[in-house]
C-alpha cells in the first residue's frame, strides 16, 4: 500500500499538475474523515474522542504532533521531492528512516547501538550515497526534501513509542491524518497553491481515490497498528520493502528506468536494514 503511493503521487503532481501541499491536504483530509466516521457509526462519538493518559488535551496534542511530523512533514516533503525526483529514488531516500531511527532510539528509547548496528548504519549511508551519486548530492533539492521527510518519520516513530494514546490505532491514525491535513492546507494557502479538482482526467481520479483509500487509510492504519504491537526498530525494519514495491509499480505505471547505480545502492540499503534487525 505504501509503495503504490509514490508512483500515484508522482503521476498526479507531474501529469495532472496538482500542487504538492494541496494534493496532500485533500488526500489526507478525506482519508482521516473516513477513518473517524467508521467508529462513529459503529460505536458512537465517544469512541473517537482523543485521549492520552485520560486527558483530552494530551490526546489532541499527541495526535497534532504526530500529524505534523508524519503527515505534514513526511508526506509534505515527499510531495515536494516528487516534483523533481523519480518515485523510485524518492522512496529509497524516504525509507532510510530506520537508519536514523536507530540513532534516535539509542538516545531516546534506550535501544542502544552496538557494533552490528553501527556497521549497518555505515552500509546504509554508503547505499544512499551510491543511489544519489556525487553529482546529485551537490545539487538535488528534491533529494534533500526526501531526506527531511525521512528524518520527520524517524522522529515521529520515537514520539509514537514514547507517549500512550488511549484509543486504538485506527482512531489514532484517523486523527493524525485529519490534523496533519489541516496543517498541509494551511501551508498550501500560505504558498498560494490553487487547483480546480474538476480538471482531473479519468486516470487522475482513479489514482487520487487510490491515494485516499489503500495508500492512506490502508498503509497508515496498518503501520500504526504494527508500531503499537511491535518494537519501533522491528516495525521500521519492514519498511525496506516499500522502495522495492515502489520501484516495481513505477516501472510498470510510469515506465521509470533502473540504473546500475540505483540497484547497487538499493541493495546496500536493504542489506543495512537486514543487519539492523537481524536479531528478530
Amino acid at each position: 500500500c505504501m509503495g503504490s503511493s509514490f508512483p500515484t503521487g508522482k503521476y498526479l503532481i507531474s501529469y495532472e499538475n496538482m500542487p504538492p501541499f494541496l494534493m496532500g491536504g485533500w488526500r489526507f483530509m478525506a482519508a482521516g474523515l473516513f477513518m473517524l466516521l467508521i467508529p462513529i457509526l459503529t460505536r458512537g462519538v465517544q469512541a473517537i474522542i482523543p485521549t492520552s493518559e485520560g486527558s483530552v488535551a494530551k490526546g489532541l496534542l499527541l495526535t497534532a504532533v504526530v500529524g505534523a511530523l508524519q503527515t505534514t512533514g513526511t508526506m509534505g516533503f515527499l510531495n515536494l521531492a516528487l516534483e523533481s525526483v523519480t518515485s523510485s529514488m524518492s522512496s529509497i531516500i524516504l525509507f532510510t528512516n530506520p537508519l536514523w531511527l536507530a540513532v534516535l532510539a539509542h538516545y531516546l528509547l534506550h535501544d542502544k547501538l552496538n557494533k552490528r548496528k553501527i556497521i549497518s548504519l555505515i552500509i546504509g549511508v554508503a547505499g544512499v550515497i551510491v543511489c544519489l551519486g556525487l553529482e546529485s548530492v551537490k545539487g538535488g533539492t528534491g533529494l534533500f526534501y526526501a531526506f527531511l521527510g525521512s528524518i520527520c518519520w524517524a522522529i515521529c516513530t520515537v514520539v509514537s513509542k514514547r507517549f500512550v494514546f488511549d484509543k486504538d490505532s485506527w482512531v489514532f491514525t484517523g486523527w493524525q491524518l485529519f490534523l496533519g491535513a489541516l496543517f498541509m492546507l494551511i501551508i498550501a494557502w500560505i504558498r498560494h497553491e490553487k487547483y480546480d479538482i474538476g480538471d482531473l482526467q479519468t486516470w487522475g481520479w482513479v489514482w487520487f481515490i487510490w491515494l485516499i483509500l489503500p495508500a492512506s487509510v490502508g498503509s497508515f492504519g496498518l503501520w500504526f497498528s504494527a508500531l503499537r504491537q511491535g518494537g519501533a526498530t522491528l516495525a521500521s525494519g519492514f519498511l525496506f520493502l516499500v522502495p522495492l514495491f515502489s520501484t516495481i509499480f513505477s516501472i510498470f505505471t510510469l515506465h521509470d528506468g533502473l540504473s546500475i547505480q540505483l540497484i547497487i545502492g538499493g541493495c546496500l540499503i536493504v542489506l543495512s536494514l537486514f543487519l539492523l534487525n537481524r536479531e528478530y
